[in-house]
């Protein structure tokens, strides 16, 4: 089954301060990318640029920008099926931010699950969300 990668994955794969959630980030990674069942999408690959460079600076957010794009996971553009989506979505769910309701398009044209901790999900018929 795919699994569309949320943003707050990433960032405690990058981020976490506890040797176990890096562990079990890392391992759910590789076996994502092995079994390519890892969807990531552009809105998130974004964020997580963001993130990086207001944590690290522009030198490593370019580096985690090339490393995303090179890791064997599928990348899935905001296109404009997705677009209508997210937009249909936005107006339904009106407290729930657009990147997530971006994410949440995509894995609903895939027939994904989220790989997410974020309680926004659950809030949005007919997702379904996985954690480490």
């Amino acid at each position: 089954m795919h699994v569309v990668i949320d943003t707050r994955f990433l960032v405690e794969h990058y981020y976490s301060d506890s040797d176990e959630i890096k562990r079990k980030t890392t391992s759910k990674l590789r076996e994502l990318i092995r079994r390519r069942e890892g969807i990531l999408p552009t809105i998130v690959i974004s964020e997580v640029v963001r993130v990086t460079c207001e944590r690290r600076g522009v030198e490593e957010a370019k580096l985690r920008y090339f490393s995303l794009i090179r890791s064997g996971l599928q990348i899935r553009n905001l296109d404009s099926e997705i677009a209508e989506q997210a937009g249909l979505l936005k107006c339904r769910y009106r407290n729930i931010p657009m990147g997530d309701c971006i994410i949440a398009a995509i894995a609903l044209r895939e027939k994904a699950s989220i790989l997410s901790d974020d309680p926004h999900f659950s809030l949005i018929r007919n997702i379904r969300c996985t954690w480490i």
